[in-house]
């Protein structure tokens, strides 16, 4: 059948529709802003704790390691930085808020709808507004990972996933293949898209934060959609939410684009 949503990055946006087992592993909203050197003191972060704790009531800290480049001259000179990643969960764990000098991400592995997500980023949002207060935005983005396993779902992916994102994952050939990971990134209406896609080997991860490896065999698709039209507009939480909409919808139709009828039938389509 042919695939309705022929222009993902610039056409129309699918409807939506509501997968009661749906296979995503996790779903990201975030929102860049100029880097806030405060905010790696725990005592300038407490108000916004104060904030969000009925909500989120589970906290503690992260240190991460990555590398900072400076151009000094004709040399490329490079340090290892440490930043601090304040991390807020809810009761269940299921929730989880991550605040770093220059980023606001909201994450999920039991996804409800975009409208609940969206109205939970807003209370972050609003709360980080009102106790941080950033001045500026510098892009917002939302992330889709869904994964399928199981040998019988594997056998089946030729009527799952549309043609073009299989590559050489043809039946006689893909008992063969230990692994087979695209990435693309593309321009969109409202920005950029990453997609990462392919056959992952048990116990291998992509991005092993956000998607951690599992003891089998597994499809992956990673949709990333950006935006950096707000960049250095006011921080303001409801307008952040509109354009965290848009580049949500942007996702969902590569999804779609990605998908066909029979990925909707198996995974509960309302």
């Amino acid at each position: 059948m042919a695939n309705p949503y022929n222009d993902p990055l610039f056409g129309a946006i699918p409807e939506r529709v509501l997968l009661a087992n749906a296979p995503l592993v996790r779903v990201l909203g975030q929102v860049r802003f100029p880097k806030i050197v405060k905010i790696a003191e725990e005592s300038y972060i407490a108000d916004f704790q104060e904030a969000i704790r009925n909500e989120y009531p589970h906290f503690q800290s992260d240190v991460v390691q990555g590398v900072e480049l400076n151009l000094t001259g004709q040399d490329l000179q490079h340090r290892v930085v440490n930043t601090v990643i304040w991390r807020f969960f809810d009761s269940s764990k299921v929730l989880r808020v991550s605040l770093s000098q220059d980023a606001i991400t909201l994450e999920t592995a039991s996804y409800v709808s975009r409208d609940d997500f969206l109205k939970r980023l807003e209370f972050i949002l609003n709360s980080l507004q009102e106790t941080i207060r950033p001045s500026l935005v510098q892009r917002v983005g939302f992330r889709y990972v869904d994964r399928l396993q199981g040998k019988d779902v594997l056998a089946a992916l030729g009527g799952l996933i549309q043609p073009a994102l299989l590559n050489i994952l043809r039946p006689n050939l893909m008992p063969q293949i230990d692994i087979s990971m695209t990435e693309i990134t593309g321009t969109t209406k409202e920005g950029k898209l990453i997609a990462r896609y392919g056959l992952a080997p048990a116990n291998y991860s992509h991005d092993p934060d956000i998607a951690p490896p599992v003891p089998e065999r597994s499809w992956v698709l990673d949709v990333d959609s950006y935006s950096t039209d707000c960049a250095d507009s006011e921080f303001d939480a409801e307008t952040l939410c509109l354009e965290l909409d848009k580049v949500a919808a942007r996702a969902y139709a590569f999804f779609r684009w990605s998908i066909t009828d029979k990925f909707l039938t198996k995974f509960g389509a309302n």
